[in-house]
């Protein structure tokens, strides 16, 4: 075990210490030593981290407090035009992406390397691969769950968000499937309807060869792998066919973390670990999650349930998990901060939960008007959700509308942190019904910080910061490259 140890970290030493004068700044050198199918397996457990700060703060959930903005006002950083939702005009987010300002990897560079380095590699290694016919159909299968994962981040990171009437014509981003570093992309730029295509086709032939059990967390297993489909549909807005993958998930694995028993309302801490091997992660990745959570989020997790037949009673246990900062905090009394470390909760930030299968079941049933089926595939979320909930008493409101709108609310909480709502802003402002423009008084308490004037910060339905433009040293690497605009 230790010498496939050796083999995987120098794979990567490989891989970090390479430069590319092409797209992608990479050229491997040297011989890859990985042989076998059990080898190449190793690789997954290296991906665990995904970096949102290209678009953190981008959207209603997240806070910063005063103070760290003041100190870069009219001299912004990121996390500062991010907060205050400033324009492409007013700051350059492709010279500012995270890694552009030095030898750090861009978030577009880290997915591409995912794609390239490691999926594509094994895909083009399955001949040649040492072991059972099974392991080397799963290793393979995996790497091309992988690869799915990384696009379908990449296009709601950098492209549109999918529309059946323009997808054939809107800019994706490039479609690479062959592991060598140095070859271009041709075309420069796949259409959003090419990627997808290839995200759906990678997803449908990996399904059938991947494990019920995965090795650990961080490979897809086959309830992840039907998790994944489900939700490319419902990006597509195919809500049969997201009910048929999210069933097939749900149908293998619907156990959540019991947080009502779990969690502790004085420490704010669970009582156990719930770490990325708990049994509601079907796919483990992370992100850097916001320190606070804004006023609105706060009231979100505290009008609990009282509107669908629930008691005063009924708590969101979730709001124990976070607590008001010390005064010394500017702004400290419009924000809660996360308490648990990485040790205590291990957040799925980036990755797939049963839990967000029974969401997605319930807003594509609540679309159809089926408010039976929203309310039994709701029952074991919210069950482990909130304290003194009676699920004979759930009452769901008579219109589809206000019903959906009930299930996005409920994601919005469950899915707090990472990329989700950034994505679901996007996709949702596409329907009159469901769009959202997020504001921000900012600061909150002008009296904290009386140099910065008070003022609402919007971010408005189809603005242009909802398309991240492409990293400059990108479009430097390779001509033909344009970033996508609405």
């Amino acid at each position: 075990m230790q010498t496939k140890i050796l083999k995987v970290l120098f794979f990567f030493l490989v891989i970090s210490l390479s430069s590319c004068k092409k797209w992608l700044d990479i050229t491997p050198k040297g011989k890859i030593l990985l042989t076998s199918a059990q080898d190449y397996s190793l690789l997954f457990d290296a991906i665990t981290y995904y970096d949102n700060t290209d678009i953190k703060y981008l959207d209603d959930e997240g806070w910063r407090n005063a103070s760290n903005i003041s100190s870069v006002w009219n001299a912004w950083n990121l996390t500062a035009a991010n907060m205050l939702y400033l324009s492409n005009s007013d700051y350059d987010r492709s010279l500012n992406a995270t890694g552009n300002g030095g030898t750090a990897t861009t978030y577009y560079q880290s997915m591409y390397e995912n794609i390239s380095t490691m999926a594509n590699t094994i895909i083009a290694a399955k001949d040649d691969m040492l072991g059972t016919e099974a392991e080397i159909n799963t290793v393979v299968a995996e790497a091309k769950m992988l690869r799915a994962y990384c696009y379908f981040q990449l296009i709601n990171v950098y492209a549109k968000p999918y529309d059946a009437a323009t997808a054939a014509t809107d800019g994706g981003v490039p479609l690479k499937l062959d592991p060598s570093i140095e070859s271009i992309p041709e075309p420069a730029k796949n259409t959003v309807a090419e990627v997808y295509a290839q995200i759906e086709k990678d997803i449908n032939e990996a399904i059938p060869d991947l494990n019920i059990t995965a090795k650990t967390p961080y490979h897809f297993n086959k309830a992840a792998g039907y998790a994944l489909k489900a939700k490319v549909h419902l990006f597509k807005k195919e809500y049969d066919e997201c009910i048929a993958a999210a069933l097939e998930s749900y149908n293998l694995n619907h156990q959540t973390f019991n947080l009502v028993s779990l969690v502790n309302a004085t420490t704010h801490k669970p009582t156990m670990p719930l770490l990325a091997t708990g049994v509601e992660n079907l796919f483990f990745a992370t992100s850097s999650e916001s320190t606070y959570i804004c006023q609105e989020m706060i009231t979100l997790y505290q009008s609990s349930l009282l509107a669908y037949g629930q008691t005063s009673s009924t708590k969101d246990v979730r709001t124990d998990l976070y607590k008001r900062p010390s005064s010394s905090v500017k702004d400290y009394m419009f924000m809660l901060g996360w308490v648990p470390t990485s040790k205590e909760y291990s957040r799925n930030l980036a990755g797939l939960k049963t839990t967000e299968v029974m969401l997605m079941l319930a807003e594509c049933y609540a679309r159809k008007g089926q408010n039976d089926k929203v309310k039994e595939y709701l029952q074991p979320y919210l069950e482990s959700r909130y304290k003194n909930y009676v699920h004979a008493n759930f009452v769901l409101p008579s219109d589809i509308t206000s019903t959906v709108q009930f299930v996005i609310g409920e994601r919005r909480k469950e899915l707090v942190g990472g990329f989700n709502r950034f994505f679901d802003l996007k996709r949702l402002n596409t329907e009159v019904q469901y769009q959202k423009v997020p504001t921000r008084l900012f600061p909150a308490d002008p009296i904290a910080t009386p140099t910065i004037p008070q003022q609402t910060y919007t971010l408005p339905v189809n603005s242009p910061l909802y398309i991240l433009p492409f990293p400059s040293k990108v479009l430097e690497n390779d001509k033909r490259l344009t970033s996508n605009t609405w």
